[in-house]
C-alpha cells in the first residue's frame, strides 16, 4: 500500500509468481472510485506479465464495511459494496471473491447477527452465481468479529449458504486462536479452498522463518489431506511495508530451502 500498484505487479512477475491475489483497497483497487477504464488498464497490465489473478479480496475488516450491521441502509451499502468486488472479479477473469462475516453489538445476542450475516452472504452468492464467481469465506477473530471466530462456527456457516462459498484457512488467525490444523481439515473437508500462508510469533502476519510456526509441517499436512487449492502469502505486519518485495523474496527462499518449492 507504500508502494505503486506496479510495483506489486512487477514484483510478482520478477521472481516468477504466475498468479495472485488482489487486495481491492485504496490507494490502487479500491471499490468505490474504480471506473471501467481503469480496470482494463489493470487487465492489461496484468496480462502483459503472465499474471492471473486467482480472488479479489475487498478489504472490509477496517473500512465502514458491515454485512451483519443493524442499520439496514449500512448492510445494504455493504452488500452493494461486495457485488461491485465481483464485477471487478467478473472483469479480470479471477474465479473468487473473499467475504466475512462482519460483525454485530458485543453487547447483543451473536445470533441475530448470525442471521443478519447469512442473509447478506446468500444475496452476495446469488450474485456471485449470476456472474460465474465463487466465494471465499475466511474466519476473523474475536478482536474483529464475534459471529465466525472458529473452523467448526465456519462449517455451520457453509452448511447454511449456498454451495458456490467455499472456506479459507488463515495459518496466523488459527495460530492466534490456538486451534489446529487438524479440525479445519477434518470439519471443513472439500470445502477448504484456498490458505493464507504465512508465519506467526511477535505478530501474526510475518514472512516465513521470521515467526515460531511449523510451516513445513501443515503444509505436508495439507497436502497429505488432499488439499489442491491455493497458498497466498499474506505478510501484512507494518515492519514489511517498507520493503514488502524483500518479505516475497524471503517467503520463496524459505520455501526452496525447505524443499517445498523447486
Amino acid at each position: 500500500m507504500r508502494y505503486p500498484f506496479l510495483y506489486f505487479l512487477d514484483t510478482a512477475a520478477r521472481l516468477g509468481f504466475e498468479y495472485v491475489e488482489l487486495w481491492a483497497a485504496a490507494p490502487h483497487l479500491d471499490l468505490d472510485t474504480m471506473v471501467f477504464s481503469a480496470l482494463c488498464e489493470c487487465e492489461r497490465e496484468l496480462s502483459a506479465r503472465k499474471l492471473k489473478p486467482v480472488c479479489i479480496t475487498p478489504e472490509q475488516c477496517t473500512y465502514p464495511i458491515n454485512i451483519a450491521a443493524e442499520e439496514e441502509p449500512l448492510r445494504r451499502r455493504s452488500i452493494q459494496y461486495f457485488k461491485k468486488g465481483i464485477d471487478m472479479a467478473a472483469a479480470l477473469h479471477a474465479p473468487h471473491v473473499l467475504v466475512t462475516a462482519g460483525c454485530g453489538y458485543f453487547n447483543r445476542p451473536a445470533e441475530e447477527a448470525w442471521k443478519r450475516s447469512v442473509d447478506s452472504v446468500c444475496q452476495i452468492a446469488d450474485y456471485a452465481g449470476r456472474n460465474h464467481i465463487k466465494l471465499l469465506y475466511e474466519t476473523l477473530t474475536p478482536l474483529s468479529s464475534n459471529i465466525v471466530n472458529t473452523p467448526g462456527q465456519l462449517a455451520r456457516m457453509l452448511g447454511e449458504l449456498p454451495e458456490n462459498v467455499s472456506g479459507i484457512l488463515d495459518i496466523g488467525q488459527m495460530s492466534f486462536m490456538k486451534q489446529d490444523l487438524e479440525d479445519h481439515i477434518a470439519l471443513l473437508g472439500k470445502r477448504l479452498a484456498h490458505v493464507h500462508l504465512h508465519d506467526s510469533g511477535p505478530a501474526i502476519h510475518m514472512a516465513l522463518g521470521d515467526g515460531v510456526l511449523p510451516i513445513k509441517d501443515y503444509i505436508v499436512r495439507l497436502e497429505q489431506s488432499g488439499y489442491t487449492g491455493f497458498y497466498s502469502f499474506e505478510c501484512n505486519d507494518l515492519r514489511y511495508r517498507k520493503d514488502p518485495h524483500a518479505a516475497d523474496e524471503q517467503n520463496l527462499s524459505w520455501l526452496r530451502t525447505h524443499r517445498i518449492l523447486a
